[in-house]
């Protein structure tokens, strides 16, 4: 391959085109044209004397391309994501869907994954949602995407395989923002539970500004009639449901168990899988990393996102391809790796012959760091759980 002609190609188009290449795209394009030379002969020009004559006159023309001197009839998936005619737009609302976050610690993960060094920066969905995103700043962002288009570039959406190291790390390490301390107990937050006597029904905890709030909400002596919708609609009417956007607030919790669609005690009732087992000589901790269907029924997660059983395997298998260790909070030290990985669906149960009510994700996560496993046999780190986030979107447009 003459790599020397191809990069003086790439520096000159460079210089006067907005639709910048890069060296793999020039090189995957005369690939193509060394392949369909050798391949297909009959269908090259006669005063073409070689696969190397035609490869580049393919170069040339996919350089024609790019600057709109020529309509697009080849190499489309080659183009830049900026140009039209790329075929290109599909994966990048696929990427971006994967790299936002509604937390800074989730982002500033993807960015240490990325090489941006934890740096994160605040973007608007288009939808004026802000969110967080990976990377000192969204050009920077944009341009971990641009500077190596390839060929190769998967059509579908890739599964964020942070989400898979989430539901290792991020949820059995019980980080600050989904577990916090409230008057010397162990919390979980934004999790409703049942209170015993007293003149409320339920409690919560809360993040209010850098302090954990308790909130106490719910007439004891008062049914929830959440399964009737004339009750409920009478309840969210007369209470102003719909304005109730402050978590700090009893009014917002009352009115989450009067919406429809989801149960009291799933509101109420943990999603967390328990530890299995602990071997303590080899310092393995057995469990379910994550159970997506429990006897048939969908579990939604904390951020009301329901995991399709097929989603979790190819997580899994990106995870563990690609990143099996463990650190907490995603920085620093390894603490554990995840040594034993077993995706149990139903299809997969079944021809194994193993009978499961559940389909998730069964793990053996080995603790190197002392303060850690310590940790675990105190029974302070006693669950796994899914902390992953996934954006659903069409990427067909």
């Amino acid at each position: 391959m003459p790599k020397t002609a191809l990069k003086n190609k790439m520096e000159a188009h460079n210089k006067k085109s907005k639709h910048k290449v890069t060296m793999r795209m020039l090189e995957a394009v005369y690939d193509r044209g060394v392949g369909a030379y050798r391949t297909n002969p009959s269908s090259v020009r006669p005063n073409v004397t070689g696969p190397e004559q035609w490869a580049m006159a393919r170069v040339n023309s996919f350089l024609k391309i790019v600057t709109g001197a020529k309509k697009a009839n080849h190499d489309k998936d080659l183009l830049p994501s900026s140009h039209p005619s790329s075929s290109k737009k599909s994966i990048a609302k696929a990427k971006l869907a994967n790299d936002v976050f509604s937390t800074e610690m989730e982002a500033r993960a993807r960015s240490m994954d990325m090489g941006c060094e934890g740096k994160i920066h605040v973007h608007n969905d288009g939808m004026g949602q802000a969110v967080y995103m990976p990377c000192s700043s969204h050009e920077e962002y944009l341009a971990y995407y641009t500077r190596d288009e390839v060929a190769e570039d998967p059509v579908e959406p890739s599964v964020n395989r942070l989400d898979a190291l989430r539901a290792i790390v991020q949820e059995v390490m019980k980080e600050e923002f989904t577990k916090a301390e409230y008057q010397g107990e162990k919390v979980t937050l934004n999790k409703p539970r049942r209170i015993q006597g007293g003149n409320k029904k339920f409690e919560v905890f809360v993040q209010d500004g850098d302090k954990v709030k308790r909130v106490a909400f719910g007439d004891p002596n008062m049914e929830i009639r959440r399964d009737d919708p004339k009750a409920r609609a009478n309840f969210r009417s007369r209470h102003s449901c719909d304005t109730k956007k402050d978590k700090t607030t009893a009014g917002y919790w009352s009115c989450r168990m009067w919406e429809g669609g989801t149960s009291v005690s799933e509101l109420t009732k943990s999603i967390e899988g328990q530890i299995l087992k602990a071997d303590e000589e080899q310092r393995l901790v057995y469990g379910w990393a994550s159970v997506v269907t429990e006897k048939g029924e969908p579990v939604v997660d904390r951020q009301g996102d329901v995991i399709e059983p097929d989603t979790l395997v190819k997580a899994v298998n990106g995870f563990m391809e690609h990143i099996r260790v463990g650190k907490q909070m995603h920085m620093g030290d390894q603490i554990g790796a995840v040594i034993h990985s077993m995706p149990i669906t139903k299809e997969i149960g079944e021809s194994l012959g193993i009978q499961s009510d559940r389909e998730g994700w069964i793990v053996a996560f080995k603790v190197y760091d002392d303060n850690v496993w310590a940790k675990v046999k105190s029974g302070e780190l006693a669950a796994f759980s899914i902390g992953g986030r996934a954006i659903k979107e069409d990427y067909s447009a």
